[in-house]
């Protein structure tokens, strides 16, 4: 009860009537219960489970269920209580591309919804998770436990282009921002020590195909891929990649970049639509969409065929 229910100590040091504490209490806090009900509905948060000393949000297309960092705002719990769902088109497009028995690695991982629903999706894959930051890998770890997911192998380590303990900008309203440039400019950052290697160091340790990437690091996307780039043309995977112009620039590079790199080794770089996937050639301050698919032309042949028929038709990959 630290720094909560004042009135309920109030009461029981008589500072409080009986029914001044009962009328107080509901006014407060027991009536928000109600209130989430109501609200509930319109969401993908199917139940929220209040135990000791945690709340756990679970979801009601894929019943997952995430331990609830009560210092964070930008959550994925929070975010889908405000907007209704989180990244629905994203892993609906995920799910139609991944082959079976895929392996798959989640860079930058935070507490693991992509790792989650992957892993529950496909649950013969094999899912390499990674996280840097102690706080939203000690919720992956937890999030792990409670949804009984054998199949990720979670890593409290960050991918980029170098080795060594680096500085993280960290706040706990918006762990999801942490990132090694100072992203939000607020006063309550705090600097955090956190491991990196690159992924062409790491993939030495896997030894099956690897299939499929997601990275979402914060604007250093670019130094994954080039820290990766061995890794990523010996197996041509699948990538989705997070590409924002704002988080780029304070990496001093522009997502264009990624698609340059990733172009010279046989990707195409498609965003998605109402419609389906759209290939694109660059990312222009019209750009709406943030997430990208890459695919590799030959190897990924068939969904760009696909792609290629259905333009000429007008329309995108359905």
């Amino acid at each position: 009860m630290k720094g909560h229910f004042q009135e309920k100590q109030d009461y029981f040091n008589r500072k409080l009537t009986k029914t001044e504490y009962i009328e107080r209490m509901h006014d407060l806090y027991h009536r928000l219960l109600f209130a989430y009900s109501e609200l509930l509905p319109e969401t993908d948060i199917a139940a929220i489970e209040i135990v000791d000393h945690r709340v756990i949000a679970t979801t009601r297309a894929e019943g997952i269920k995430m331990v609830c960092d009560p210092n964070d705002h930008r959550i994925v719990p929070m975010e889908i209580l405000n907007f209704n769902a989180y990244e629905p088109e994203e892993l609906e497009w995920i799910y139609k591309l991944l082959p079976p028995r895929p392996v798959i690695l989640d860079i930058g991982a935070n507490m693991g919804w992509y790792s989650l629903h992957m892993a529950k999706q496909i649950p013969d894959s094999v899912v390499y998770a990674f996280e840097p930051l102690p706080a939203a890998y000690g919720y992956l770890v937890e999030n792990l436990a409670i949804n009984n997911m054998s199949n990720v192998r979670s890593y409290n380590l960050g991918l980029s282009d170098r080795n060594g303990n680096f500085d993280f900008y960290y706040y706990k309203s918006g762990s999801v921002n942490s990132s090694l440039a100072n992203l939000s400019e607020r006063d309550e950052v705090e600097i955090i020590s956190c491991p990196l290697t690159r992924l062409d160091i790491f993939a030495q340790n896997i030894k099956e195909p690897i299939d499929f990437i997601k990275c979402d690091v914060e604007g250093a996307e670019l130094s994954v891929v080039i820290g990766g780039l061995e890794t990523i043309k010996r197996h041509k995977p699948i990538l989705f990649l997070e590409l924002l112009r704002k988080w780029a620039k304070k990496f001093n590079y522009h997502p264009n970049e990624v698609l340059v790199v990733l172009g010279e080794i046989g990707y195409a770089c498609l965003r998605i639509e109402e419609t389906g996937l759209s290939e694109i050639g660059e990312i222009t301050d019209e750009t709406v969409q943030t997430n990208f698919i890459f695919l590799h032309r030959e190897k990924h042949e068939h969904v760009l065929s696909l792609y290629s028929e259905s333009n000429s038709s007008g329309s995108d990959v359905q």
